[in-house]
């Protein structure tokens, strides 16, 4: 395997370089093609449903990694570079929240938030609204439910899985398409198929509005695989809720959130700095000013744990 492995001497600890290197050497396959091969060479759970490294084709990103205290592993003639050890959060962040004034990376951050658990949990929570815990939902509103759904010949969990399915060809079409074609063909098709859907009676407006804020929402996650991951889980989720309404929900939530708290990359767990709770740079969801960030995670356990000198805007003090 021809790579290289990047790090800032004093500030990655020696133990993660080491055992790159240790993984790296002792690949043992005929050819290996770009990080995507690498990167199921290297990783720790292959079979865990999350990815355990982060990658990037951007140099500022690459760099703010090295700062950070991560390893860069870069594969011959592949234009991206992976970085480890990651956690859920940095898949999380994008290279635009650095540059933007903390108020507005804050605000973006949190939409993304919002957009995730929406792709995640909002299907999965009509589901059960509607098969199990109707006394929920407001009489105005579920008259206006029971009206749409009048003419409807399948019952939710099969309606909402036809869409959902539905959906995804329309994206892995528009995706393959080059060029402008294919964003125009995602775009038109999902409105005329939604439109062909409500008027044939086979899907309700509120379901259609129900899959596209849940295709916006996936669109949020800044990380490709990440996204795909919680694609994936959502038709867990989307069954769990036809099955045993919240209850379902939340065993199948709780699930997925003991197998990411029993993840790690490089030793790394996959949610710190939140599980196991350690001290962090004020950067994990919430941004605080650049000049108030002075320290870096302990989650990556660099020698050098101080990123500003004692007062970073010595300006501010003449």
């Amino acid at each position: 395997v021809n790579s290289a492995i990047l790090y800032i001497e004093g500030i990655t600890d020696p133990k993660i370089v080491k055992e790159v290197r240790r993984r790296i050497k002792n690949i043992n396959v005929d050819f290996v093609e770009g990080n995507g091969m690498l990167e199921q060479m290297i990783e720790d759970k292959p079979f865990g449903i999350f990815p355990q490294v982060v990658s990037t084709e951007r140099p500022d990103r690459a760099s703010s990694f090295l700062m950070e205290g991560q390893v860069i592993i870069i594969a011959e003639g592949c234009p991206f570079v992976m970085a480890v050890p990651t956690s859920f959060f940095r898949l999380f962040h994008s290279s635009e929240d650095v540059s933007l004034r903390w108020q507005y990376g804050t605000f973006i951050r949190l939409i993304r938030l919002l957009g995730v658990i929406s792709a995640l949990l909002l299907p999965g929570l009509y589901v059960a609204l509607s098969l199990y815990h109707i006394e929920l939902i407001p009489t105005p509103l579920l008259q206006s439910v029971i009206r749409a759904r009048a003419n409807v010949p399948f019952p939710t969990l099969v309606e909402l899985l036809l869409m959902e399915i539905s959906f995804e060809l329309i994206r892995e079409a528009g995706v393959r398409i080059p060029g402008v074609i294919g964003q125009t063909l995602g775009i038109v098709g999902a409105l005329i198929l939604g439109q062909v859907a409500v008027t044939a009676g086979i899907a309700s407006p509120l379901l259609i509005i129900i899959v596209a804020i849940t295709g916006l929402g996936s669109f949020t996650m800044p990380n490709f695989s990440m996204a795909i991951s919680i694609r994936i889980l959502r038709y867990f989720i989307i069954i769990a809720g036809g099955i045993a309404g919240f209850y379902g929900v939340l065993l199948v939530l709780t699930v997925i959130l003991a197998l990411g708290c029993n993840m790690k990359s490089f030793g790394v767990p996959f949610f710190a700095p939140i599980a196991p709770k350690t001290r962090t740079n004020p950067d994990v969801i919430i941004r605080q000013p650049i000049y108030k960030q002075e320290m870096r995670s302990d989650v990556f356990n660099t020698p050098n744990r101080r990123r500003t000198g004692k007062v970073s805007r010595k300006w501010t003090d003449e």
